[in-house]
Protein backbone atom coordinates (compact mmCIF):
# COMPACT_ATOMS: atom_id res chain seq x y z
CA UNK A 1 0.00 0.00 0.00
CA UNK A 2 0.74 3.27 -0.49
CA UNK A 3 -0.30 5.15 2.64
CA UNK A 4 -3.43 6.39 1.21
CA UNK A 5 -6.85 5.68 3.33
CA UNK A 6 -9.41 4.06 0.68
CA UNK A 7 -12.66 5.42 1.68
CA UNK A 8 -16.21 5.16 0.63
CA UNK A 9 -18.50 2.01 -0.10
CA UNK A 10 -22.00 0.94 1.51
CA UNK A 11 -22.34 1.96 5.45
CA UNK A 12 -25.15 -0.47 6.90
CA UNK A 13 -27.33 1.65 9.76
CA UNK A 14 -26.77 1.28 13.27
CA UNK A 15 -27.56 -2.14 14.38
CA UNK A 16 -28.57 -3.32 10.88
CA UNK A 17 -27.96 -6.97 9.33
CA UNK A 18 -25.01 -5.98 7.64
CA UNK A 19 -23.35 -4.98 11.14
CA UNK A 20 -24.70 -7.86 13.01
CA UNK A 21 -23.33 -10.03 10.58
CA UNK A 22 -19.58 -8.52 10.49
CA UNK A 23 -19.86 -8.65 14.55
CA UNK A 24 -20.28 -12.76 14.13
CA UNK A 25 -17.62 -12.95 11.57
CA UNK A 26 -15.15 -11.59 13.80
CA UNK A 27 -16.41 -13.97 16.94
CA UNK A 28 -15.71 -16.63 15.20
CA UNK A 29 -12.44 -16.03 13.89
CA UNK A 30 -11.50 -15.01 17.91
CA UNK A 31 -12.82 -18.60 18.66
CA UNK A 32 -11.07 -20.32 16.03
CA UNK A 33 -7.72 -18.72 16.16
CA UNK A 34 -7.31 -17.34 19.68
CA UNK A 35 -6.57 -13.81 17.66
CA UNK A 36 -8.91 -10.83 16.38
CA UNK A 37 -8.54 -10.55 12.93
CA UNK A 38 -8.60 -7.32 10.84
CA UNK A 39 -10.97 -7.10 7.81
CA UNK A 40 -8.53 -7.23 4.47
CA UNK A 41 -7.48 -3.85 3.37
CA UNK A 42 -8.08 -2.63 -0.22
CA UNK A 43 -5.66 -2.31 -2.90
CA UNK A 44 -4.17 0.90 -3.79
CA UNK A 45 -4.42 -0.18 -7.75
CA UNK A 46 -0.90 0.83 -8.66
CA UNK A 47 1.62 -1.03 -10.90
CA UNK A 48 4.56 0.65 -10.54
CA UNK A 49 7.42 -1.47 -10.52
CA UNK A 50 9.46 -2.44 -7.41
CA UNK A 51 11.95 0.62 -6.51
CA UNK A 52 15.81 -0.69 -7.94
CA UNK A 53 18.42 -1.36 -5.40
CA UNK A 54 21.18 -3.17 -7.55
CA UNK A 55 22.68 -1.33 -10.85
CA UNK A 56 21.43 -1.00 -14.09
CA UNK A 57 21.86 -4.02 -16.36
CA UNK A 58 24.47 -3.72 -19.02
CA UNK A 59 23.15 -4.02 -22.73
CA UNK A 60 26.63 -4.19 -24.53
CA UNK A 61 28.41 -6.00 -22.41
CA UNK A 62 32.53 -5.17 -23.64
CA UNK A 63 35.49 -7.54 -23.35
CA UNK A 64 37.97 -7.15 -20.48
CA UNK A 65 40.00 -9.79 -20.88
CA UNK A 66 43.23 -8.14 -22.17
CA UNK A 67 42.84 -5.14 -20.07
CA UNK A 68 42.54 -7.14 -17.32
CA UNK A 69 45.74 -9.31 -18.17
CA UNK A 70 47.66 -5.86 -19.20
CA UNK A 71 46.09 -3.12 -16.50
CA UNK A 72 48.03 -0.32 -18.71
CA UNK A 73 46.67 -1.00 -21.89
CA UNK A 74 43.42 0.24 -20.54
CA UNK A 75 45.04 4.14 -20.98
CA UNK A 76 47.39 5.45 -22.98
CA UNK A 77 49.98 8.12 -21.76
CA UNK A 78 48.49 10.66 -23.98
CA UNK A 79 45.23 10.05 -22.45
CA UNK A 80 45.91 10.30 -18.99
CA UNK A 81 47.85 13.90 -19.90
CA UNK A 82 44.43 14.70 -21.59
CA UNK A 83 42.57 14.22 -18.41
CA UNK A 84 44.61 16.00 -16.31
CA UNK A 85 48.16 14.11 -15.88
CA UNK A 86 51.09 16.71 -16.58
CA UNK A 87 53.39 16.21 -19.88
CA UNK A 88 55.65 13.63 -19.83
CA UNK A 89 53.89 11.69 -16.94
CA UNK A 90 55.08 7.54 -16.99
CA UNK A 91 52.89 4.90 -15.89
CA UNK A 92 53.49 1.96 -14.12
CA UNK A 93 52.00 -1.39 -13.39
CA UNK A 94 50.74 -2.60 -9.48
CA UNK A 95 49.77 -5.92 -9.38
CA UNK A 96 48.29 -7.03 -5.67
CA UNK A 97 45.93 -9.24 -4.18
CA UNK A 98 43.17 -6.18 -5.08
CA UNK A 99 43.48 -6.91 -8.70
CA UNK A 100 45.32 -5.62 -11.54
CA UNK A 101 45.90 -1.46 -11.62
CA UNK A 102 48.13 1.01 -13.59
CA UNK A 103 49.64 4.27 -12.29
CA UNK A 104 50.17 7.59 -14.01
CA UNK A 105 51.94 9.61 -10.94
CA UNK A 106 53.72 12.97 -11.80
CA UNK A 107 57.13 13.64 -10.72
CA UNK A 108 57.42 15.64 -7.38
CA UNK A 109 57.86 18.59 -8.95
CA UNK A 110 55.06 18.85 -11.34
CA UNK A 111 51.15 19.98 -11.61
CA UNK A 112 48.85 17.67 -12.33
CA UNK A 113 46.88 14.59 -11.65
CA UNK A 114 47.73 11.52 -10.42
CA UNK A 115 45.71 8.72 -12.28
CA UNK A 116 44.84 4.82 -11.17
CA UNK A 117 42.91 2.55 -13.63
CA UNK A 118 42.04 -0.81 -11.92
CA UNK A 119 40.46 -4.31 -12.25
CA UNK A 120 39.58 -4.89 -8.74
CA UNK A 121 39.13 -8.61 -7.54
CA UNK A 122 37.16 -7.63 -4.79
CA UNK A 123 34.14 -6.01 -6.46
CA UNK A 124 34.10 -7.29 -9.58
CA UNK A 125 31.08 -6.08 -10.54
CA UNK A 126 28.52 -2.96 -9.83
CA UNK A 127 26.13 -5.50 -7.80
CA UNK A 128 28.91 -6.53 -5.66
CA UNK A 129 29.44 -2.14 -5.35
CA UNK A 130 26.16 -2.02 -4.43
CA UNK A 131 25.66 -4.26 -1.83
CA UNK A 132 28.46 -2.26 -0.06
CA UNK A 133 26.61 1.08 -1.06
CA UNK A 134 25.70 1.74 3.26
CA UNK A 135 29.86 1.39 3.64
CA UNK A 136 30.58 4.39 1.46
CA UNK A 137 31.18 7.99 1.86
CA UNK A 138 29.34 9.04 -0.93
CA UNK A 139 27.88 7.19 -3.60
CA UNK A 140 26.49 8.84 -6.68
CA UNK A 141 25.02 6.97 -9.97
CA UNK A 142 25.72 8.21 -13.31
CA UNK A 143 26.58 6.91 -16.77
CA UNK A 144 30.15 7.17 -18.71
CA UNK A 145 29.92 6.24 -22.66
CA UNK A 146 26.46 4.58 -22.06
CA UNK A 147 27.61 2.38 -18.85
CA UNK A 148 26.35 2.19 -15.75
CA UNK A 149 28.87 4.26 -13.50
CA UNK A 150 29.14 5.33 -9.23
CA UNK A 151 31.14 8.13 -7.71
CA UNK A 152 32.09 6.17 -4.76
CA UNK A 153 34.61 5.91 -2.03
CA UNK A 154 34.86 5.14 1.64
CA UNK A 155 36.33 8.30 2.50
CA UNK A 156 34.79 11.89 0.87
CA UNK A 157 38.15 13.89 0.18
CA UNK A 158 36.60 14.72 -3.12
CA UNK A 159 38.24 18.37 -3.26
CA UNK A 160 41.92 16.12 -4.05
CA UNK A 161 40.80 12.75 -4.40
CA UNK A 162 37.39 10.74 -6.49
CA UNK A 163 36.77 7.32 -7.58
CA UNK A 164 34.77 6.03 -10.13
CA UNK A 165 33.68 2.75 -10.84
CA UNK A 166 31.96 1.77 -14.04
CA UNK A 167 30.76 -1.37 -15.50
CA UNK A 168 31.45 -2.72 -18.72
CA UNK A 169 29.27 -5.92 -18.08
CA UNK A 170 26.98 -7.13 -15.59
CA UNK A 171 30.46 -8.68 -14.00
CA UNK A 172 33.26 -6.91 -14.65
CA UNK A 173 33.74 -3.29 -13.58
CA UNK A 174 36.60 -0.67 -13.50
CA UNK A 175 37.26 2.18 -11.59
CA UNK A 176 39.65 5.42 -12.36
CA UNK A 177 41.11 7.21 -9.24
CA UNK A 178 42.68 10.81 -9.29
CA UNK A 179 44.44 12.52 -7.04
CA UNK A 180 45.01 16.38 -6.99
CA UNK A 181 46.42 16.45 -3.67
CA UNK A 182 44.60 20.10 -2.78
CA UNK A 183 46.21 22.11 -4.84
CA UNK A 184 44.84 25.31 -6.64
CA UNK A 185 45.59 25.38 -10.63
CA UNK A 186 44.77 21.86 -10.81
CA UNK A 187 42.29 19.85 -12.32
CA UNK A 188 38.94 18.53 -10.24
CA UNK A 189 39.35 15.07 -9.36
CA UNK A 190 36.15 14.02 -10.24
CA UNK A 191 36.11 15.55 -13.49
CA UNK A 192 39.60 14.23 -14.54
CA UNK A 193 38.76 10.54 -12.99
CA UNK A 194 35.38 11.02 -15.34
CA UNK A 195 37.73 11.72 -18.24
CA UNK A 196 40.12 8.56 -17.74
CA UNK A 197 37.22 6.39 -17.37
CA UNK A 198 35.79 7.63 -20.99
CA UNK A 199 39.14 6.88 -22.63
CA UNK A 200 39.20 3.37 -20.92
CA UNK A 201 35.61 2.47 -22.54
CA UNK A 202 36.59 3.78 -25.87
CA UNK A 203 39.62 1.65 -25.60
CA UNK A 204 37.81 -1.50 -24.80
CA UNK A 205 35.44 -0.46 -27.70
CA UNK A 206 38.28 -0.99 -30.07
CA UNK A 207 39.27 -4.27 -29.23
Amino acid sequence: MDGTRATGGVRAKSGGPVRTTVACAALACLVLTGASCSPAQPSSGGSGAPERTGPPRVNDPLATGAKRAYPCASLTDAQAVAAGSPPGTEHRALHDANGAACLWEPEASAEGAKITVSWPSDTPGLDALYGLRDEQAYFEETVVQGYPAVFANQNDWRDRHCVLHVGVSDDAVFYTAADTFGEDGLPDPCDTARKAAESVVDNLRQN
